[in-house]
């Protein structure tokens, strides 16, 4: 879990709005705050990317959006492990940058009475079913055995239009 006793105020700020922005919000901000970045930063990056989120193995680091998409959607998920693998020669510009982007204009309500604090993991057991609080193969099989029943198609695959 990231949250150092001598962090930089930049990269504190740059933790708020990783965890507070929207993510379109975001994901713009790191675009603009990446597309300038030389080549060989945007690397580190990438390679912090890869390291600390596990992902991105296939990016080249000229794929400015994906990149930035990555970046946020893994902080998001794992708090801190993209800014423990980024090292700070790089993190603190990238964080800067963000920070003064047009997208992260007024994004900073509340943050004076932000204790700093990294959020709870997210559960992602909650989303094993899609988020509707249901198996959706209970879901296909319950539509499709009231169907079958009630003279309707009988595959899943009808049920659906064939599709």
């Amino acid at each position: 879990m990231w949250a150092p006793d001598d962090e930089d105020q930049t990269v504190r700020q740059y933790r708020f709005l990783l965890r507070t922005a929207p993510l379109d919000a975001l994901e713009a901000g790191h675009v603009e705050a990446l597309e300038p970045m030389w080549r060989s930063r945007r690397s580190v990056v990438l390679r912090a990317v890869q390291e600390g989120l596990v992902a991105g193995a296939r990016l080249d680091p000229d794929d400015v959006r994906r990149l930035a998409h990555l970046v946020v959607l893994g902080e998001r998920r794992r708090p801190g492990d993209f800014l423990a693998a980024c090292p700070r020669a790089v993190l603190t510009p990238l964080a800067g940058a963000v920070i003064l982007s047009e997208a992260m204009f007024g994004r900073f309500g509340g943050y004076a009475a932000w204790d700093g604090a990294e959020p709870d993991l997210m559960d992602e057991t909650e989303w094993a079913d899609g988020g509707f609080g249901e198996h959706w193969h209970d879901v296909l099989t319950s539509h499709v055995s009231y169907k079958t029943a009630t003279g309707g198609p009988s595959s899943p695959d009808a049920a659906f239009g064939g599709v």
